[in-house]
């Protein structure tokens, strides 16, 4: 016979958890009352730890069967995360792609600006070329047939020659130093 108190620290267990253990059991009327103490009987205590270890096995079982879901639940949550990163560096490789033929075409765009700018210069100088060739004919042209007209055409060549120079207006520096 134990009393009370060793059966519950021998068992590691609170008073109050072996008193719950004993009315489970229905043995309360197994308990020995001697002087206000309680005390238990070695049947009493065999069947408490068998109680004891059939409750042990099912909380094992439990905690079994919830590290397993804990474990699935992982392993979902891990494929799922699998997944979305697939997805996420698709997306990112698509991203690039794009960037790649958007850089591409902004070059060959700029290409085709500076390319239509150079052509555009050949063309006024060109241009500039012609009217002058065309001029310096009427000019010669009128040398050879001397009209009324010649002193507007003289004049039309020096306006224009006049429109293709730079600027001859003087600014404040040029006019200083009379540059």
């Amino acid at each position: 016979m134990k009393s009370f108190k060793k059966a519950s620290e021998e068992l590691k267990i609170t008073k109050q958890t072996l008193t719950a253990w004993i009315e489970d059991l229905n043995e309360s009327h197994n308990i020995i009352w001697k002087n206000k103490t309680r005390y238990l009987d070695e049947l009493l205590i065999n069947k408490i730890k068998e109680y004891k270890n059939i409750e042990i096995e099912n909380e094992s079982k439990d905690n079994l069967k919830n590290e397993s879901y804990a474990f699935n639940e992982k392993e979902e949550l891990l494929e799922k995360l699998k997944e979305e990163n697939n997805l996420l560096v698709k997306q990112l490789s698509i991203k690039d792609n794009q960037i790649k033929d958007l850089t591409r075409l902004l070059d060959q765009q700029q290409q085709l600006t500076i390319s239509d700018k150079n052509e555009k210069e050949e063309l006024k100088k060109e241009l500039k070329i012609i009217v002058n060739q065309i001029d310096y004919m009427d000019e010669v042209n009128n040398t050879r047939n001397p009209g009324e007209n010649e002193q507007n055409d003289i004049s039309n060549y020096q306006y224009r020659e006049y429109q293709d120079s730079p600027s001859t207006k003087k600014g404040f520096w040029r006019k200083l130093f009379n540059i």
